[in-house]
């Protein structure tokens, strides 16, 4: 999703900086990456490039919880363990929100997917959301398409049926751009976008 958004960013003319984790997918030629590995890696990045971006969109698929405790040698096969495990930072929910700046995140569900989507689109001050369904399938992770419903902070949830990535990111450029040309009508800054990878 990252890829997708990144690439048609660039091809609305927009400068693009992709903070991305590990991933297979490759990203787009004229985009500035920022690779890391960790949560608070990704947050740290963030905080060094969001004050120069216009746009924001958090598509990482970031874990929820890491170890607590992470051991400096190998832990042999003898008798159990218990793992315990911490929550991870709230990478977009800790960031600095400029007057002005759009933010768009990401939500994936199993349940309860619109309460809880409407939930985290008012905690970390979004201006819309993108509300995926887990499926059985292994969607929305991957290429497959996704069942998803777009939030924004005005106006009900817009139902967007089963539909491609590609078609995703051209929708979330349309809502970003519209919600960025009337925030900003006098703006006269140049155009640019920041976000975070697959």
């Amino acid at each position: 999703m990252g890829a997708l958004l990144a690439s048609e960013a660039l091809s609305r003319g927009h400068r693009v900086t992709v903070v991305s984790g590990p991933s297979v997918e490759p990203l787009p030629r004229g985009a500035k990456v920022v690779p890391v590995e960790s949560a608070e890696d990704m947050r740290r990045a963030l905080l060094r490039v969001v004050g120069d971006a216009d746009v924001l969109f958090m598509a990482a698929a970031v874990c929820d919880f890491r170890p607590a405790r992470v051991s400096r040698s190998k832990l042999h096969r003898n008798g159990r363990l218990r793992l315990m495990l911490e929550p991870t930072p709230d990478v977009v929910g800790s960031l600095p929100k400029p007057a002005g700046h759009v933010r768009i995140g990401f939500a994936v569900e199993s349940d309860d997917l619109l309460s809880r989507a409407k939930r985290k689109l008012k905690a970390k001050r979004l201006d819309a959301l993108l509300a995926q369904k887990v499926t059985g399938n292994g969607a929305p992770f991957g290429k497959l398409p996704v069942k998803a419903w777009l939030l924004s902070a005005k106006g009900s949830p817009q139902a967007l049926g089963v539909v491609s990535k590609g078609r995703v990111a051209r929708l979330l450029l349309d809502k970003a751009e519209a919600l960025w040309y009337r925030h900003s009508a006098s703006n006269t800054r140049p155009r640019r976008s920041s976000g975070n990878g697959p």
